[in-house]
């Protein structure tokens, strides 16, 4: 009975190891991609034709990706038809919704917004398939304040995005990591409206406050090099060249991508699902449910507590990972995947 007692408890503090080993999992998620110290999303309003024979070019260049809030309205006035607003969304920038007619939202009924809203989607989505508008910018800015009218506004554009972008409605130009305190902060995204009158000295200390801040900086152009609100192609260069330079602390993104990284890291968590001597097995689960929108990877820095690693998956993906001290560091999707760790 000794010799089979002694085996019970050898196997019940292994078992007892396991879990406890499951169970104690140490980890962050990035407050932005790959450790980075800050965000920047340019934006573009209306659809000035310059903003895609001019801007676009030079974003590709340097490897960024925008966001231009379009006005149906100004893009077949300026450009005619969709060619060069398909060939943006074809390099990766984000084309979202500025309304129909731009009008003042302020003056009209919230059935009227709605038909501004869903008219615009339905062309951006039909011109940029298979794209889909996420994001809105309101249309002079109105729907970023508190008055009940704004609340009005915002109300109804809760219904068909899942964020906007404001003017600046703030005291400092960007948006502080934790600027979101509720949902409806999500709809009132501080921006910095830019013009040619903007020195470049100020746009690099914008740049620099947002990372030591560690924050979101949202500039807003119009024209570049005609139009209206003109920013001059070379100031233009200036600004992506200041980027540039601090590539290593700044994630520049479109507005949806770093709208959905920062809604989903805010809600999202590491849980451990099973192990044994061959696998780790975790799941990246979160609060906003709907996969095909909130797709955004997160980076997670992982300690593995003395475990060699030597492969990571997700749903037969494989997921790239780095060492650094005694952290591995990867990015993976939130929702119902599996991250399969096998170890070494």
């Amino acid at each position: 009975m000794k010799k089979y007692s002694f085996a019970i408890c050898l196997i019940l503090l292994n078992l007892s190891f396991c879990i406890g080993q499951t169970q104690q999992i140490i980890y962050t998620i990035s407050p932005w991609p790959d450790n980075k110290k800050a965000a920047v999303s340019l934006t573009f309003d209306d659809g000035i034709s310059g903003q895609f024979t001019i801007a676009v070019p030079l974003l590709n260049d340097h490897g960024f990706k925008a966001t231009f809030f379009v006005t149906t309205k100004t893009v077949m006035s300026q450009l005619g038809d969709w060619h060069l607003v398909k060939a943006a969304a074809a390099a990766g920038h984000e084309i979202a919704n500025h309304a129909l007619t731009h009008p003042h939202f302020d003056t009209m009924s919230a059935d009227n917004i709605a038909a501004e809203l869903v008219q615009s989607n339905a062309l951006i989505e039909d011109n940029i398939k298979p794209a889909k508008s996420f994001t809105h910018a309101y249309p002079y800015g109105q729907g970023g304040q508190a008055t009940d009218t704004e609340l009005k506004i915002r109300a109804v554009v809760k219904k068909y995005f899942i964020g906007a972008r404001a003017t600046r409605n703030r005291d400092i130009t960007f948006n502080k990591y934790d600027f979101a305190i509720s949902e409806d902060d999500y709809y009132k995204v501080n921006s910095d409206v830019i013009a040619d009158a903007a020195s470049m000295a100020g746009f690099e200390k914008q740049l620099d406050e947002t990372i030591t801040a560690g924050g979101w900086y949202v500039p807003t152009y119009h024209g570049i090099e005609n139009g209206w609100i003109i920013v001059s192609k070379n100031i233009f260069e200036k600004h992506l060249t200041g980027m540039d330079k601090r590539l290593k602390y700044l994630w520049i993104a479109p507005f949806a991508n770093v709208l959905k990284y920062h809604q989903e890291r805010n809600c999202a968590k590491l849980v451990p699902v099973s192990e044994n001597s061959r696998s780790w097995i975790l799941k990246l689960t979160d609060t906003l449910g709907n996969s095909a929108t909130w797709d955004q990877p997160l980076t997670i820095n992982l300690k593995p507590q003395g475990r060699k690693i030597k492969s990571i998956q997700q749903a037969s993906r494989k997921i790239s990972f780095t060492a650094s001290g005694d952290e591995i560091i990867f990015n993976a999707l939130p929702g119902n995947d599996e991250i399969v760790i096998t170890k070494n």
